[in-house]
């Protein structure tokens, strides 16, 4: 018998390559569905991530122009106010020989000091540092510097540049003693300009290549900036040949803010470019990178389709079911681990978008002060008392400036491991109370009080890093005077608790009564960029950064920080910092002073200028005390008048009040310094004075002072000011 044939394995087999000829179609099919769908995407991604980009490097090279330029002003407008000075000083004294100038120019702290006759010629000159008339006769000679001496009422400033890169700032006012013109010149080093401007090229430091492709800024067909390319010599960049190519490609085909394809000998890239001003914004990346992730969509795409076939396959064996619903499980962990790193990432950008407009907005109010004063002084140029406040608010507004800068950096600096400890024997008593000093001033304009609660120290000398440490105490400090209310305090404490290892450790508690933090506001207090949105009326925002920076420089120097807070009712921080202490060979010998010593001061001849009895009383018994030899009088005048008909050498030192009827203390001493004779300009002169903030300080140096003691004048504080004094003197 023969067997008929069985055409059933026959069918099967064709059944089931039919059925794997339609998986494969299928297969296809959902890949290049998959590939259009990502690379549409992908396109859509990078045209968001280079819009990104450039706008944020086109926005930012904005606030960095306005800054640099800011900065230049604010050093013109003051060689020119000392050009006037100088000008106004040669009239009273009738004399602009060299000597004369080489001693205004010590006292005004410039470079140089050049008198011109109308047509630009030297007359005289005082200059140091390679600066000279010769240097800049070419710009002095310049029409719009002539016009100066034509019309008196007239000035010039400029910023010129060296050949060496290096800049001299000159600021040209007619001599009001005759025909001629007075300039002033304060020159820096290219290496000073560096340090003192923003630089593009540190906007690009933190894009890498691999995450935001190559970014070049151009400024008239120059490349000033980029990630690209290490510079060839400082500031100069020299792009590869396949880069200029991509860039030159990018300006011929795209429209700003529009990715597209540029080919470069068959590479191709993906870019777009924007526009800020003067600059011009290139980024690009190659296109494969971007490829590959439409062919790992397809991929992942055909394996999923795999999975799911060979799923179908082996969908009687339970093994494989249960692997198949674990793969699912896994993939579904992952999709929400996505998801969680998707909202973080959302979140972490909202806080730098919100920070960036804050700190545009906080930049933008002081420039704008700025700005605003200049008009009025521009406007009231005659009018010495409103030219004065209007200086005294342009320095406050760039001590914002400043400090807004500081915060940055200092971030900066912590995130980047770059803040090194310079550890110094230190006096923390003394640390502690100049830093309850500065606040008490700061506290003054909010009218908050400073209460300072300095316990006994058993190590009263420390090896600190003096800088940082005063920058945490007045971070935090400041903050509880700033988020005050009027009539508030602010309690500063400081002492020693249990050593650990055999190291003391200082504990600081700074307490206030002020607005105080809410619960939510607490969670996020030490991230960087939050801020509290309450805030007190008169207290300017800040960068949020202040919390995050203090807390990085108490872990910095091994300590720690924690706070509590109540809302409405005030918040109380405590730090713990371990310092070691110091040798008794390291103990500053200065500090020993006692004020009541009766030799301390002996033989030390004082000429004491006070209009206040009292005050006076006060400081004779202490200085007589001390053993100085002293001689009162009531105002400025006589201190001139006295001092002139001493004999050589027959004061020591000159304790001279600011506030006093006729002439006042800054006068007196001006007086005193212009003098011919030999102690004139080497006798030392103290400002001792209630006026105590910084214009204050800066007020006296000029006039010629060698110190500024703040009143209230402790015993001590006093005698030691003067101990060395007496020391040079026996």
């Amino acid at each position: 018998m023969i067997d008929a044939p069985d055409h059933t394995t026959e069918k099967r087999g064709d059944r089931s390559a039919l059925a794997w000829l339609l998986a494969a179609l299928l297969g296809i099919a959902l890949s290049a569905a998959a590939g259009m769908t990502s690379y549409g995407y992908t396109t859509a991604q990078a045209e968001q991530r280079f819009s990104d980009v450039v706008d944020y490097v086109a926005t930012q090279s904005l606030s960095y122009d306005a800054f640099n330029s800011a900065y230049a002003t604010k050093n013109l407008i003051r060689v020119m106010e000392i050009a006037g000075e100088a000008a106004r000083d040669m009239e009273r004294d009738g004399s602009a020989d060299n000597a004369t100038l080489e001693q205004y120019a010590d006292q005004f702290n410039v470079t140089a000091l050049i008198v011109t006759d109308a047509s630009g010629n030297l007359v005289s000159e005082s200059s140091t540092d390679n600066v000279s008339y010769e240097s800049l006769a070419a710009n002095l000679k310049e029409a719009p510097v002539l016009e100066v001496a034509a019309h008196p009422l007239k000035s010039y400033t400029a910023r010129i540049t060296l050949a060496d890169d290096s800049v001299a700032d000159i600021g040209c006012v007619a001599r009001p003693d005759g025909e001629g013109i007075v300039v002033a010149v304060r020159h820096q080093s290219a290496k000073a300009v560096a340090s003192n401007t923003l630089k593009l090229q540190s906007l690009l430091d933190g894009y890498e290549t691999i995450d935001s492709g190559n970014i070049v800024i151009e400024n008239d067909g120059k490349v000033v900036a980029t990630n690209a390319v290490e510079p060839a010599v400082s500031g100069v960049f020299d792009l590869p040949a396949t880069d200029a190519i991509v860039v030159n490609g990018i300006k011929e085909r795209c429209l700003a803010g529009k990715v597209r394809l540029v080919n470069d000998s068959g590479e191709w890239y993906l870019g777009t470019f924007g526009k800020a001003r003067d600059f011009y914004v290139y980024t690009y990346a190659p296109a494969q990178r971007y490829f590959e992730v439409v062919a790992a969509a397809v991929a992942s795409v055909l394996a999923l389709y795999g999975g799911v076939i060979a799923t179908v396959v082996l969908v009687r064996r339970r093994a494989e079911s249960q692997r198949f619903a674990d793969l699912l499980l896994q993939e579904r962990d992952y999709g929400d681990k996505l998801a969680k790193a998707a909202r973080e990432a959302s979140s972490a950008n909202s806080a730098k978008t919100e920070f960036l407009r804050r700190m545009s907005h906080d930049l933008r109010t002081p420039i704008n002060g700025i700005r605003g004063m200049v008009e009025v002084g521009n406007a009231n140029a005659d009018d010495l008392q409103k030219q004065t406040e209007c200086r005294s608010k342009i320095w406050t507004a760039s001590g914002l400036l400043l400090d807004l800068a500081n915060e940055a950096l200092d971030m900066s600096r912590l995130e980047s491991g770059q803040v090194d400890l310079n550890l110094v024997p230190t006096d923390m008593v003394a640390l502690n109370r100049e830093v309850c000093d500065i606040l008490e001033r700061q506290a003054e304009e909010r009218l908050v009080t400073i209460i300072c609660d300095q316990r006994t120290l058993d190590h009263p000398y420390a090896r600190v890093s003096v800088t940082h440490l005063k920058r945490l105490l007045l971070n935090i400090a400041g903050n509880a005077v700033k988020y005050n209310r009027q009539g508030g305090y602010v309690r500063l404490t400081c002492r020693e608790v249990e050593p650990v290892d055999g190291v003391p450790v200082y504990e600081y508690t700074i307490a206030d009564n002020g607005i105080g933090m809410s619960e939510e506001f607490q969670q996020h207090l030490y991230e960087p960029f939050s801020r509290e949105e309450q805030q007190v009326e008169g207290a300017s925002s800040g960068t949020g950064l202040g919390a995050s920076i203090a807390k990085q420089l108490v872990e910095l120097m091994g300590g720690t920080m924690s706070f509590t807070s109540a809302l409405g009712q005030g918040t109380t921080f405590t730090i713990c910092l371990p310092f070691e202490k110091c040798k008794s060979s390291e103990i500053p010998q200065a500090v020993r002073v006692d004020a009541g010593d009766s030799d301390v001061l002996q033989g030390l001849r004082v000429l004491l200028v006070e209009d206040n009895d009292l005050n006076a009383e006060i400081a004779q018994f202490t200085l007589d005390r001390a053993g100085a030899v002293v001689t009162h009088v009531k105002d400025g005048e006589s201190a001139v008048e006295t001092f002139a008909a001493s004999a050589l050498h027959e004061y020591d030192v000159v304790l001279m009040d600011i506030m006093m009827p006729g002439i006042d203390g800054l006068e007196a001493t001006r007086q005193i310094r212009a003098l011919d004779r030999e102690d004139a300009a080497t006798t030392s002169i103290i400002a001792v004075s209630a006026n105590a903030f910084a214009d204050d300080r800066r007020l006296s140096r000029e006039a010629g002072m060698n110190a500024h003691l703040s009143k209230p004048v402790s015993s001590q504080d006093l005698v030691e000011a003067l101990a060395h004094i007496a020391a040079d003197a026996s």
